[in-house]
This record gives structure tokens, C-alpha cells and sequence, in this order.
């Protein structure tokens, strides 16, 4: 095998395995601290990353520096599939299963809360939160901008369900402008991707 020919097999494969993931160019070198540009030149098989970066990748994608190497066709990791399908779930499972507990707790202490069922009412904004760093990492813009949406009406219920707030109508209008706000961000992000 020759060297363009090495090259080629590697960019197939970063290429191959940066769309299944369904990160763009530019994502994966900043996971990577490399800019889009290099990774456009690695899918070329204009260049090649150094050996550690390619260690780097594989782990990134959980596959084997083999498996980016190799000549044989590439295969979906079955860890690399269920990693991200589950590890977002099981995380949010997490997060409800911590607001089970402390619901709990808070039932069984001798003196009464009454709001004890708020212990749940908290946990779909930290269930937002962690779903947004899972889209920060492995989703596109659409699932961020949804999870930081949660993020901000999950905490105006939060807010809304805890405080006795009379004027309501500030809060909420505050909410809606920065979901305004988040909108405009991540239509700024898309249009600069494109």
C-alpha cells in the first residue's frame, strides 16, 4: 500500500464515521483543538494526523485505531451506537431518580414540608441541563436549541411553582425574551455554519 493510498483509506474513514456521528467538520476539530480546515484537508487525503490525534478520533468515535486504518469496509461499534443513545437516558434517569430520593427524604422527616413534590418540579430543568450538554456533544443545533428552551421554561416552572409571585407577567416576559434571545443565537449559529 502506498502512502495516498494510506491517506485515503484514513480520510474515507474520518469522514465515514464524523457523519454517522452527525457532527460537522468543524465540530469534530473543535473537540479535537484543530481547525476545520485541517479536518477538511485529513478527509481529502490531502494529510494525515499524527498518530496520537488519530488515537484521539478513534476514542472520540469508540472504535479501534484499527478500525480508522484498515482497508476493510468500516463498521458501526456497537459500543459507539449504544453510548449514544443511552448515556443521554440513563443520565436524565439519573437526575429523576436523585429527585425520587430526595422527595422520599423529604416524606419521611418528622416535621411536614407540604412541597415536597417539588423535588420533581426541579428536576426537568437539571433534566435539560444534562440533556444539553449530551446535544453540546454528540447532536446537532436543532437538540441544543430544544434543550436549552427546556432549560429556561423547566426553570420559569421552577420558579413559578416555588415563589408566591404576584406579578407573574414580569417573569414570563423575561423567559420569552430569552428564549428570543436563544432563537436569534443558535439562527446566528446556523446561518455561519452553512
Amino acid at each position: 500500500m502506498t502512502e495516498q493510498e494510506f491517506k485515503n483509506i484514513v480520510a474515507k474513514r474520518i469522514a465515514y464515521y464524523r457523519k454517522l456521528e452527525g457532527i460537522t467538520q468543524g465540530q469534530l476539530a473543535q473537540l479535537l483543538n484543530y481547525s476545520d480546515k485541517s479536518v477538511s484537508k485529513w478527509e481529502r487525503g490531502e494529510g494525515l494526523p499524527d498518530a496520537y490525534v488519530l488515537s484521539l478520533i478513534a476514542e472520540h468515535f469508540g472504535i479501534t485505531l484499527n478500525d480508522l486504518t484498515s482497508e476493510k469496509e468500516p463498521k458501526i461499534s456497537g459500543k459507539f451506537i449504544k453510548k449514544r443513545e443511552f448515556v443521554p437516558y440513563l443520565s436524565i434517569g439519573l437526575v429523576w431518580l436523585v429527585a425520587a430520593l430526595a422527595f422520599f427524604i423529604l416524606v419521611m422527616l418528622p416535621f411536614n414540608i407540604e412541597r415536597e413534590w417539588l423535588a420533581f418540579v426541579y428536576a426537568v430543568p437539571v433534566s435539560f441541563i444534562v440533556s444539553t450538554v449530551f446535544a453540546c456533544l454528540w447532536y446537532g443545533l436543532v437538540a441544543r436549541a430544544v434543550s436549552v428552551s427546556g432549560i429556561i421554561w423547566g426553570g420559569f416552572i421552577a420558579i413559578l411553582l416555588t415563589f408566591p409571585i404576584a406579578k407573574i407577567t414580569y417573569l414570563l416576559i423575561a423567559c420569552a425574551i430569552f428564549q428570543a434571545l436563544v432563537i436569534l443565537w443558535f439562527y446566528m449559529m446556523y446561518r455561519t455554519k452553512r
